[in-house]
């Protein structure tokens, strides 16, 4: 790790670059005071809507003209790309915003940061807000130093996607974090009972810092029930807002290597065989019992 930067240093931050900049999930005094004094001297930001910096920028008192700040979302992100003079750029500052938390984290930004890499300028963070890590740090879960968190982003809505993602997940990784709407939450639910077959744990962490600001921990099955089922308060919770949802797959029953062999051999020799002859060729070559073998192949 570098040295700190001490007050006595921070013209040292005065310098040409991009500034990628976390700004509040909801709460205005989250912003940080470096992220302020940043933007105040930026000769440039782009942002994710320019009302919403707008309005962010007047309510710290940063002043900068219309044409200092130019709009960069996921629409017009390449379009952007193509238009900005970066030999200009070099000798400025140029601070990369989005509308709540911390850009290119299933936010526009990421194509800005990586033409800035490929151009050898520096890029630098601003580091504040981010929700995955908020409502990591609320949920109560302990990552152990064996295992994995992962960010799936906004989940999927083509089935096919979904189905992919979560075959990733279930061999790659001991919780993930999504974020969701909430009028597509109990289809979530839904896709992870349904592909899992299991009762997973799940953590809901709605409108962070906000006034409405709920969380909410139980089993999948629990919360399809609410959904369904709630009334009144209790089912008013789940129908406003946005949600953090972090999934629990650490106690899934994964498959070992020979698992994974066997699947295999089933799926490769399932359409040419008969069910009785890859039964007992099956059953030979791992040492099962040739009802189990039948059982799984009846499964798959």
């Amino acid at each position: 790790m570098g040295r700190v930067i001490s007050s006595k240093e921070k013209q040292q931050e005065n310098n040409p670059g991009l500034y990628v900049i976390s700004t509040p999930i909801g709460n205005l005094l989250d912003f940080s005071q470096r992220a302020k004094n940043v933007l105040k001297d930026c000769d440039l930001v782009l942002a994710e809507d320019t009302r919403i910096a707008m309005k962010l920028l007047n309510t710290y008192g940063i002043n900068k003209k219309r044409r200092q700040i130019v709009s960069c979302h996921k629409f017009n992100e390449m379009r952007r790309l193509k238009n900005l003079n970066f030999e200009e750029l070099r000798k400025q500052m140029v601070g990369l915003m989005a509308d709540a938390g911390t850009p290119s984290i299933s936010d526009p930004g990421s194509k800005i940061v990586e033409k800035y890499h490929q151009l050898g300028l520096p890029v630098r963070s601003v580091p504040g807000c981010c929700s995955v890590t908020a409502g990591f740090s609320i949920s109560g879960i302990e990552l152990k130093s064996n295992q994995t968190l992962t960010f799936g982003g906004f989940f999927p809505k083509k089935k096919k996607d979904v189905d992919d993602l979560l075959e990733k997940l279930s061999t790659s990784t001991d919780y993930v974090v999504f974020f969701e709407s909430a009028n597509r939450m109990e289809n979530l639910v839904q896709q992870l009972e349904k592909f899992f077959q299991e009762d997973l744990d799940i953590f809901l962490a709605k409108e962070m810092t906000k006034i409405h600001e709920s969380t909410w921990k139980g089993l999948c099955s629990e919360l399809l029930t609410e959904l369904q089922q709630g009334s009144g308060e209790k089912k008013e919770k789940f129908f406003r807002g946005e949600f953090v949802v972090i999934v629990d797959l650490s106690k899934l029953k994964r498959p070992t290597g020979s698992d994974k062999e066997l699947e295999f051999w089933l799926k490769t020799l399932k359409p040419h065989v008969k069910a009785t002859t890859l039964v007992k060729i099956l059953s030979k070559k791992f040492g099962k019992d040739r009802q189990e073998m039948y059982s799984t192949l009846l499964i798959k």
